[in-house]
C-alpha cells in the first residue's frame, strides 16, 4: 500500500488546474478557469477550476472535487491508481508501507477495474517482448517493418504479436497468479468446452489506450488469409473499455491536438501509428466504429476543429458521412479532405513525405455542408427526385448547426449551388429546427415533472423536520457558519487575550447552539471533533475529504459561479477588498447574524410557554427570560443595523 507520507505528498503537490487541463480545454475567467463540463453535454462552458483553491466544480451537473478525484471520476481510476498516476506526473516517489512480493496477493486485492488494468498492462508486455525476443514472434515484427514503422515507433504505441497455439498467454498468465476469471473480463481469455485458450492467436497486437495512458483493449490483425476468420478482432467491451468513448491514439495525441488547434479523424490504426512516425501527431481515429457522440465531444474538450480524411472510394466516403451530422450538432468545425484514389493516409504520407501530405490537407479542405453538396450534386444534377433528396439532406445537416451566422452562411451558399430561392431553404430549416425543438422540449417536460415529483417528496420530507418556527432561514445562516469556518478556520483571530485559529473562536461564541440543517452538522461535527483532538485545518482537509459527502459539501459551499472581474481596477479604478482584510467583520457579521435568528426562534417559544404558563412562579421566571431575550433582540439589531430575520407570525 502507498504510505500516508507519500499520499499528503502527492495531494499536495498535484495541481487541479494541470490535471483537468490534459483533458479539458480551459480559459481564464477572473481568478479562476473555465471549460465545457466532461461529465455532461453542455454547449455553455459551466465547468469552473479554482486553481487557489486546487478544485474544480461543474455548476450544470454538480461535479466537483480535486485532481484525485477528477482521475477516479473521469478516467474511472480507482483510489491507488489515481495516486500513482500523479505521482508519475509529478516525479514523486512512491513509498510503500509493506514490501508486495507477492504478485498473487496484490492481484486478489485490487479491486476488478484495477485488475484489468493491470491484466491489461501485463499482456502488452508479453506480446511485445514475444515479438521481439522470440523467433516465433519474428513473423509479427516482419509486418510491421514492412509497413515501414521504426523501432521507435512500435516501442511508442506498444505493439506486439500474439503467438499461434491454444493458451500461450493464459498459461503464463495464471503462472504469475493472475486470476481466470479477471483474464476473462479483461478479454484475454476465452472458454472453450470446459478449458480455456487465448482470444488472441497469431496475430499482430494494437494495443488501445485510454486518454491516460493505460491499454484497455486490443486490436488484433489475423497473419494468415482465412476466409472463416475476421481480418481485424477486438476486444469485448468491458469495466474499463467501452468502444464508443475511445480514440484510438487519442492518449499520444491530446498535447499536439491542443497545440494545433485541430484534430485528424483518420480510419484505421496504421493510418494513426503512420502519421505519428511521420511527425503528424495530432491524428485518432474511431476505433473501427462509426464516429460517436461520446468520441465527438471528447475531441471537442481538445478543440472545436476536426478535419476527416478519406480515400478516394466514394461508396465509403459517403457511408461515412452518415454520421457526420452528429459532429454539427455538437457546434464543431468540420473539414473533409479526400485522398486522391487509391491512396490512404498510411500509404500516402509514405509516398509524399510528411510537407507534402500536410500541404495536400491545407489546400484541400472543404467544408462538411459543402462538401456533401458537391459529392451529390452531380448524379442529382439530371434526377429531379435525387435532387429533392439531397437538398432534404443538406436541410437537415444545416438545421443542426447550433449557430445562427453558420446556419446563414451554408443557407446562402446552398441556395447559389442548388440554384434554388434562400427563402425556401430558410423556410425548410427553420421547419426542420422546429420540430426538433418540439420533440426536445417533450422530452424536456417529461424530465421536468420527474424533477417536479422528486421535488414534492423533498419538501414534504422537510416539512417534517420542525426545526424552528421559520426554519426557511436556518440552513441560510447555518450555510454561512460552514463557510466561515471552512474559509478561515486555520486562520488567527484576536482572542479575550491573544490570537487564536478563527474556528476555536467561532466554536466558543456558538457554545451551546449546535448546527442543525443535517447535511452541515455532519462538517460541523467532524471540525469540532478534530478541534478537540488537536488538529486545526485549512479547507483543503475537506475539499480534498475521503468522506464522499463532507468532499462534495465543502465544495459547494466554497465555489461560486461567478467570479470579480480584473476590470474593477483595471477600467474602473475601483478597489475590491480582499479576504484576508474583510474576514475579520465577515466572521463578527455571520456569528451576529446566526444567534440573532437563534434569539428570536427562542423568544417566540418563550412567548408560546408564557401562553401556556400554569402557575405564577413559572410565568415570573418565563416572563424573566422573555425580558432578557428582549434586550438581547435589541443589541443585536443595533449591532446589525436592523433586523434581517423575523420568525413566521
Amino acid at each position: 500500500m502507498i504510505s500516508k507520507p507519500t499520499i499528503q505528498k502527492i495531494i499536495e503537490e498535484a495541481r487541479v488546474e494541470d490535471v483537468v487541463g490534459e483533458f479539458v480545454t480551459l480559459k481564464k475567467r477572473g481568478a479562476n478557469l473555465l471549460g465545457l463540463c466532461p461529465f455532461h453535454n453542455e454547449k455553455t462552458p459551466s465547468f469552473n477550476v479554482n486553481p487557489a483553491r486546487n478544485i474544480y466544480k461543474c455548476f450544470g451537473c454538480g461535479k466537483a472535487g480535486g485532481p484525485l478525484q477528477f482521475l477516479m471520476d473521469y478516467q474511472q481510476l480507482t483510489y491507488p491508481d489515481a495516486l500513482r498516476y500523479l505521482a508519475k506526473k509529478y516525479n514523486i516517489e512512491i513509498e510503500e508501507t509493506r514490501d508486495e512480493t507477492d504478485q498473487k496477493e496484490q492481484i486478489e486485492k485490487q479491486n476488478l477495474t484495477e485488475s484489468i488494468y493491470i491484466a491489461n498492462a501485463y499482456a502488452q508486455k508479453f506480446f511485445t517482448g514475444y515479438m521481439f525476443n522470440n523467433e516465433a514472434g519474428a513473423v509479427g515484427l516482419a509486418y510491421f517493418k514492412e509497413r515501414g514503422f521504426l523501432d521507435k515507433t512500435i516501442e511508442k504505441f506498444q505493439l506486439g504479436y500474439a503467438p499461434d497455439g491454444g493458451d500461450v498467454l493464459t498459461k503464463k498468465m495464471l503462472k504469475e497468479g493472475y486470476q481466470l476469471d479477471i483474464l476473462k473480463k479483461a478479454g484475454l481469455t476465452s472458454p472453450k468446452e470446459g478449458s480455456t485458450y487465448d482470444f488472441f492467436r497469431n496475430r499482430v497486437m494494437f494495443p488501445i489506450h485510454n486518454m491516460t495512458g493505460k491499454v484497455v483493449a486490443y486490436g488484433g490483425r489475423i497473419m494468415v488469409k482465412d476466409e472463416k476468420a475476421p481480418k481485424y478482432v477486438n476486444t469485448a467491451e468491458s469495466e474499463v473499455y467501452q468502444k464508443s468513448k475511445i480514440l484510438y491514439g487519442g492518449f499520444f495525441a491530446k498535447n499536439e491536438i491542443r497545440k494545433k488547434d485541430e484534430c485528424l479523424m483518420v480510419e484505421g490504426y496504421t493510418d494513426v501509428i503512420s502519421l505519428h512516425q511521420s511527425g503528424i501527431e495530432n491524428a485518432v481515429s474511431s476505433s473501427g466504429t462509426s464516429l460517436t457522440v461520446e468520441q465527438i465531444r471528447l475531441i471537442k474538450r481538445m478543440t472545436p476543429n476536426i478535419t476527416m480524411l478519406y480515400d478516394g472510394d466514394a461508396a465509403g466516403i459517403k457511408a461515412a458521412l452518415r454520421g457526420t451530422d452528429l459532429i454539427l450538432e455538437e457546434g464543431m468545425n468540420v473539414r473533409i479532405v479526400v485522398l486522391p484514389s487509391p491512396e490512404d493516409p498510411d500509404s500516402y504520407v509514405k509516398k509524399v513525405g510528411t510537407d507534402a501530405f500536410q500541404k495536400y490537407i491545407q489546400e484541400n479542405k472543404k467544408d462538411l455542408i459543402l462538401f456533401k453538396t458537391s459529392l451529390f450534386a452531380a448524379e442529382a444534377k439530371t434526377d429531379p427526385i435525387k435532387k429533392a433528396e439531397l437538398i432534404r439532406d443538406i436541410v437537415d445537416s444545416i438545421a443542426k448547426i447550433p449557430d445562427t451566422i453558420q446556419r446563414s452562411v451554408y443557407v446562402k451558399e446552398s441556395s447559389q449551388l442548388f440554384d434554388m430561392s434562400e427563402q425556401i431553404l430558410i423556410t425548410e430549416v427553420n421547419k426542420a429546427r422546429r420540430k426538433k425543438q418540439g420533440e426536445q422540449h417533450k422530452e424536456e417536460e417529461k424530465q421536468q415533472q420527474r424533477e417536479e415529483v422528486k421535488k414534492d417528496e423533498l419538501t414534504a420530507a422537510a416539512h417534517k423536520q420542525e426545526v424552528f418556527e421559520n426554519p426557511t432561514n436556518l440552513p441560510v445562516l447555518e450555510h454561512d457558519i460552514i463557510r466561515i469556518l471552512l474559509e478561515f478556520g486555520s486562520w488567527k483571530t484576536q482572542g479575550e487575550e491573544n490570537e487564536i485559529p478563527v474556528v476555536q473562536y467561532v466554536l466558543d461564541e456558538l457554545e451551546g447552539s449546535d448546527v442543525e440543517t443535517p447535511k452541515y452538522k455532519v462538517i460541523y461535527e467532524l471540525i469540532k471533533k478534530e478541534f478537540a483532538d488537536g488538529r486545526v485545518h485549512d479547507e483543503a482537509f475537506f475539499t480534498a475529504n475521503d468522506d464522499e459527502q463532507v468532499r462534495n459539501l465543502a465544495i459547494d459551499i466554497l465555489t461560486q459561479p461567478y467570479t470579480l472581474s480584473d476590470n474593477w481596477w483595471i477600467k474602473y479604478k475601483v478597489a475590491v477588498a480582499e479576504k484576508k482584510d474583510r474576514f475579520v467583520k465577515d466572521i463578527h457579521s455571520t456569528i451576529i447574524r446566526f444567534k440573532q435568528f437563534r434569539n428570536i426562534a427562542e423568544l417566540r417559544k418563550v412567548e408560546k410557554l408564557i401562553k401556556d404558563a400554569k402557575d405564577d412562579g413559572e410565568l415570573f421566571k418565563l416572563i424573566k427570560l422573555h425580558k432578557l431575550l428582549i434586550e438581547q433582540k435589541k443589541e443585536f439589531a443595533r449591532t446589525i443595523g436592523n433586523v434581517i430575520y423575523r420568525p413566521a407570525t
